[in-house]
């Protein structure tokens, strides 16, 4: 065979595989990787403005459990009047892009939009930036049916404590009065009574909720173990979703201005 074709033939091989292998743990994105996932499903999901009870899935730590997150996906779209889903941080457990993405394809398969918050893992290598890229930003809000979701990255370890995470001036503005809004919810990856969260920003962390008109919870995930308990006397219960590697979920109902909270197992 001619050694032109040859090469040629070598050539287009590899160029055409060229989305089938992994090159580096430093890849933050491919041509098949997703972008945007949390605005996108928030255009799908809509400000429900008609709806009279919120029902939605709390989830995490997905990390190393793909076969459970697609028994999760089966479960979740076997249920009735579900409106979204929240993953509560560790989509991954090294902060690969490949891990991100077998995840987001699984998540994909749900009848239901999802979006989701940066946990710890996922802040490992460069999984910042893929996060970043795959999702969007690590502190964002929205509003459904009357309550206004506020996420963010309560990742305090990851930034060597310094005292700026979780950024409370950028909570107290997205907690202030809003037309339209008539409760909140936090939603981040590592709870106030971890050691991973920056003690010195506790009781401004649980002090900006106290303060907050309708504040209904503080929703998180990391301990891998479900959990409820209550920091302070302002009784705003903190909620701790166990990992999806446990086969456990949280259902939370809104109704009335009153939240309740469901473990599932699946």
């Amino acid at each position: 065979m001619n050694k032109f074709i040859l090469l040629g033939l070598v050539l287009s091989v590899g160029l055409g595989s060229c989305n089938r292998f992994e090159y580096s743990t430093d890849q933050s994105f491919d041509r098949n990787s997703p972008r945007d996932l949390n605005a996108t499903n928030l255009k799908k999901l809509g400000e429900g403005k008609n709806d009279k009870t919120v029902r939605f899935i709390l989830t995490g730590d997905t990390q190393r459990s793909r076969d459970e997150t697609v028994s999760f996906v089966k479960k979740v779209n076997e249920m009735t009047d579900i409106d979204f889903v929240l993953v509560a941080g560790d989509f991954t457990e090294f902060g690969v892009l490949k891990e991100m993405e077998w995840i987001a394809r699984s998540l994909a398969k749900l009848n239901v939009p999802y979006m989701g918050v940066i946990g710890n893992h996922d802040m490992t290598g460069r999984g910042k930036k893929v996060f970043e890229r795959m999702f969007g930003a690590l502190n964002y809000s929205f509003s459904y049916g009357g309550t206004k979701f506020v996420c963010h990255d309560t990742n305090s370890r990851e930034y060597s404590f310094n005292g700026m995470i979780p950024n409370i001036p950028w909570l107290n503005s997205e907690l202030q009065p809003e037309e339209g809004v008539s409760n909140y919810l936090a939603v981040s990856h590592v709870s106030p009574i971890s050691t991973d969260f920056d003690t010195t920003l506790v009781k401004d962390y649980t002090g900006v909720f106290a303060q907050t008109p309708g504040f209904l919870a503080s929703l998180h995930a990391h301990s891998h173990v479900y959990d409820l308990f209550y920091p302070d006397d302002s009784k705003i219960p903190y909620v701790v979703t166990s990992a999806m590697g446990n086969e456990e979920f949280l259902l939370v109902e809104i109704i009335n201005h009153k939240i309740s909270f469901e473990r599932i197992s699946f």
